[in-house]
C-alpha cells in the first residue's frame, strides 16, 4: 500500500511538468493559458505558439508518462502499474503550482499505453491520429482514442482487475476534461484544426 501511494504522489509530480506552460513561460514569453482556448496542452500550443513548440510539447508530455510508468515498474508489481497513469494525469491535468489548471492529458495517456502495453497502446493511438487527421477535430480524435484504448484493454487483453480500474479513471477523466468539447461536437460547433479556440 505505501509503494503505490508513494508511485502516486512521485507520478503526480512528475505529470505537473507542463510541457507548454514550461515553453511558453521560456521561449514565448507567455502564460498558455490566457491564449486560445486557455488549455494547457499539445492543441493549444499549436494555434498559440506554433508546430515545433507543440511538437516539444507532445514530446514532454509523452516521455514524462513513460518515465513515470518505467519509474512504477521499479516499484510495484506490473498488475498495479497503472496507478503511475492516474498520478500521471492528474498532475497535468491539475498542476498544483498552475492552480490546478492544466490540460487535458491525452499525451501522457498515451505515453503511459504505449509502455504498458505497445501494439494495443499504438493503435490506439493512431486510431485518435487517424480520426484527427481525417476529420480535423483534434477532440473527436482524442474520445475515440480513449473509447478504442478501453475496448481494446478490457476485452481483448488480460489486465489485473486494479489496472482495469486505473485504465477506465483515465477514459472518465480524458471524456470529463473534453465536457465541452462534447457539446460543441453535438451542437456542429466545434472548431477545427487550424481554427481558433475549442480545445
Amino acid at each position: 500500500m505505501k509503494e503505490l501511494v508513494l508511485v502516486l504522489i512521485l507520478s503526480y509530480l512528475i505529470g505537473s511538468i507542463s510541457g507548454s506552460f514550461i515553453l511558453g513561460k521560456r521561449v514565448s514569453h507567455i502564460d498558455i493559458r490566457r491564449y486560445g482556448s486557455g488549455n494547457a496542452g499539445t492543441t493549444n500550443a499549436l494555434r498559440v505558439m506554433g508546430k515545433k513548440l507543440a511538437l516539444l510539447t507532445f514530446i514532454i508530455d509523452f516521455l514524462k508518462a513513460v518515465l513515470a510508468l518505467y519509474l512504477a515498474l521499479r516499484l510495484v508489481d506490473k498488475d498495479q502499474v497503472l496507478i503511475a497513469g492516474v498520478g500521471c494525469v492528474l498532475g497535468h491535468d491539475y498542476p498544483f503550482y498552475m492552480n490546478f489548471k492544466g490540460g487535458k492529458g491525452m499525451a501522457s495517456t498515451a505515453g503511459i499505453l504505449a509502455v504498458f502495453d505497445p501494439p494495443r497502446g499504438l493503435v490506439s493511438i493512431l486510431i485518435g491520429l487517424g480520426t484527427a487527421g481525417l476529420s480535423r477535430y483534434v477532440s473527436l480524435g482524442s474520445l475515440l482514442f480513449l473509447t478504442s484504448a478501453w475496448i481494446q484493454f478490457m476485452f481483448f487483453t488480460d489486465i489485473s482487475l486494479f489496472n482495469q480500474v486505473c485504465l477506465s479513471f483515465l477514459v472518465v477523466l480524458g471524456f470529463f476534461r473534453h465536457r465541452s468539447n462534447i457539446e460543441r461536437l453535438l451542437a456542429g460547433k466545434e472548431n477545427k484544426l487550424g481554427g481558433q479556440g475549442g480545445n
